[in-house]
């Protein structure tokens, strides 16, 4: 993880450490590690580690940690330290139930509503995931998810319900993280069910797939965050 790490916040500054307070850019840079699954729910964050990942005294490390705190990214312990905040069952159970159904919502939209040019833009991102499992490219399989859902949203063609669901998802994407990067292939296969029925119109189908993709990623999801529940309770 350490050497994963070093080699991720390499060129960390880049994101504008020119242009403001280093504090900042620790910040902003931890959080995106955070969001991204670089570091697992209940995972500890201590000043000396992060100092040495990002080369950095720990005072910055420290007001970083302080600030993504009240953010509700982390969480600290008087005793403990600080740590990647756990999320309890009964709030990720919330958060799935929820992105489940807007998802399903906006696929069906998507299969009603795209036009031709659309469809197009979907089937060629259909051929490149499906070239990239085929070579077992995980990388670009979690790029493509991105991307996927981008699309898709747009296709809805309503801006109201795809910026609702952008914001939840960036909210919650260090939720899912772990759980994409552990089933990369499978998540795409679920994708492309889930464009297929959108290009070619199936509404119902492609709603149905949507909704139950969440809702599979969201029971592994539960399930690592009981393993790191158990885990930070024996620490």
């Amino acid at each position: 993880m350490k050497a994963e790490l070093h080699d991720w916040t390499e060129n960390w500054s880049n994101i504008g450490a020119a242009h403001q307070s280093l504090h900042h850019a620790v910040t902003q840079s931890l959080r995106e590690a955070i969001l991204k699954g670089k570091f697992q729910p209940g995972e500890r964050l201590t000043e000396v580690n992060l100092a040495e990942i990002f080369k950095v005294s720990r005072n910055p490390i420290r007001e970083a940690l302080r600030a993504l705190q009240v953010e509700g990214l982390i969480e600290v312990n008087p005793r403990k330290g600080a740590r990647v905040r756990l999320v309890s069952d009964a709030e990720a159970q919330e958060v799935i139930e929820l992105r489940a159904e807007l998802e399903g919502i906006n696929a069906r939209n998507a299969a009603k509503r795209c036009d031709e040019a659309t469809r197009d833009v979907l089937r060629r991102l259909l051929s490149e995931g499906n070239e990239a499992e085929g070579r077992n490219a995980t990388q670009r399989l979690l790029q493509l998810n991105d991307r996927f859902h981008a699309l898709l949203a747009d296709a809805g063609q309503n801006r109201y319900l795809a910026d609702y669901v952008k914001m939840l998802r960036e909210r919650t994407l260090w939720l899912f993280a772990s759980a994409q990067v552990g089933r990369a292939a499978e998540s795409w296969r679920e994708h492309a069910a889930i464009l297929q029925a959108v290009v070619t119109g199936d509404a119902e189908l492609a709603a149905l797939l949507a909704s139950r993709h969440v809702r599979k990623v969201g029971e592994q999801v539960r399930t690592g965050l009981g393993s790191a529940a158990l885990s930070a309770d024996d620490e």
